[in-house]
């Protein structure tokens, strides 16, 4: 409160150009331009409030060490005086805005009430919403339902869970630009779901988790294709958007929707859907020892600079669904070059990828070492 009093003394005092004090409802001066006064008591503001006076003007015989000529008016909040507003100077210098001064600081008072409690509200929601949504289900849901109901969220809709970040977006959390950047965006996206009837937002670790109505997944895909083509026009970037599986466990919906989110962040796609994910379903489930254990097995004869290649070759592969006419052009080679390659890979590793029966095994370890290449990077962010 006192910052913020300080700063709506110093914005009425930029604009009359005159010395601003505000005191508490005690007749403590908490806020002032002269800074020196900040702290005293100032008789005047107390007998406004003793007395309910509409205003008090100190005359050059009343001045004390704590107490200045000039006009003092009651600020009043939900009909009741909160506070005391003076203005230095001279009678004919502060009499003619004296009402004005006072006006313009009630308006921002309650502008800064208004704020408050709608921080309040979110941070409220924020925290059912994690306990609801992040929490292990509804483990008491009589007591979840109340409090959903206080807050105007009906924990019984059927609904879709979607979430979705900035692609890398561990690049920017650690700068404040970054981070203005990720509240644009987020800003961005909730405009567009003002138009979904009862959406919730709930902000998670540079991520945002969507609470939607229950739809089909051909309806979610065209919103997150819509929200996806909105950051791209807009800011340039990229979305990855994970989306859950159908669930009537809104935890469980959200860890599907997460583990797709995850997923698509490996695989680099910009949006995957929990229903469609196949060996990427356990990719979650298995230890990050016995994931470099199969890197290791696999590829033991290549060296560390060797393998990023061998793994940009198995992705264009994979992203042109095995032909090779498609992956040569991915990777700008000859088609006999990329044949050579795929040779030596089957010759080294005791698999070939042009086999479906391998074919998975590659997959496998494709998705090992993306994992936990953006792992790294974002240890090294730390």
């Amino acid at each position: 409160m006192v910052e913020q009093a300080q700063d709506i003394v110093e914005q009425i005092g930029a604009i009359v150009r005159q010395n601003i004090n505000m005191m508490d409802a005690h007749g403590y001066i908490i806020a002032s331009t002269d800074a020196s006064r900040i702290g005293n008591f100032h008789e005047g503001a107390k007998k406004i409030i003793d007395e309910q006076l509409a205003e008090l003007y100190i005359t050059p015989e009343m001045e004390t060490g704590q107490m200045r000529r000039g006009i003092n008016l009651p600020l009043e909040y939900e009909s009741r005086i909160i506070g005391v507003i003076g203005i230095t100077g001279a009678y004919d210098q502060v009499i003619g805005y004296g009402q004005v001064v006072k006006k313009m600081t009630e308006i921002l008072i309650r502008e800064r009430e208004r704020e408050d409690e709608k921080r309040l509200d979110l941070r409220v929601t924020s925290r059912f919403l994690e306990e609801w949504v992040l929490g292990n289900g509804i483990l008491r849901p009589e007591l979840l339902s109340e409090r959903g109901a206080t807050l105007g969220i009906d924990i019984h809709l059927p609904r879709r869970v979607m979430v979705l970040s900035l692609d890398r977006v561990g690049d920017y959390i650690d700068t404040l630009e970054g981070q203005e950047l990720i509240e644009r965006i987020e800003n961005a996206v909730l405009e567009i779901l003002q138009q979904q009837p009862k959406a919730l937002v709930l902000r998670n670790a540079a991520r945002q988790i969507l609470l939607l109505r229950e739809r089909s997944d051909s309806r979610l895909l065209e919103l997150a294709q819509e929200l996806f083509a909105m950051v791209d026009h807009d800011f340039r970037l990229q979305l990855r958007i994970g989306i859950d599986g159908v669930s009537d466990n809104i935890h469980e919906a959200y860890v599907q929707a997460d583990k797709a989110w995850r997923t698509a962040s490996v695989l680099k796609r910009n949006i995957m859907i929990y229903s469609h994910l196949d060996l990427e379903m356990f990719l979650n489930e298995i230890s990050s020892g016995t994931k470099f254990d199969y890197l290791e097995k696999i590829f033991r004869a290549y060296a560390p600079e060797e393998r990023a290649q061998v793994m940009e070759m198995l992705e264009a592969y994979f992203a042109a669904e095995g032909s090779l006419q498609g992956t040569a052009q991915r990777l700008y080679l000859h088609k006999n070059t990329l044949q050579y390659k795929l040779r030596r890979l089957a010759r080294l590793t005791g698999y070939d990828v042009r086999q479906p029966r391998h074919a998975a095994v590659f997959y496998m370890a494709l998705l090992f070492y993306q994992e936990g290449k953006d792992e790294s990077v974002l240890k090294n962010k730390k």
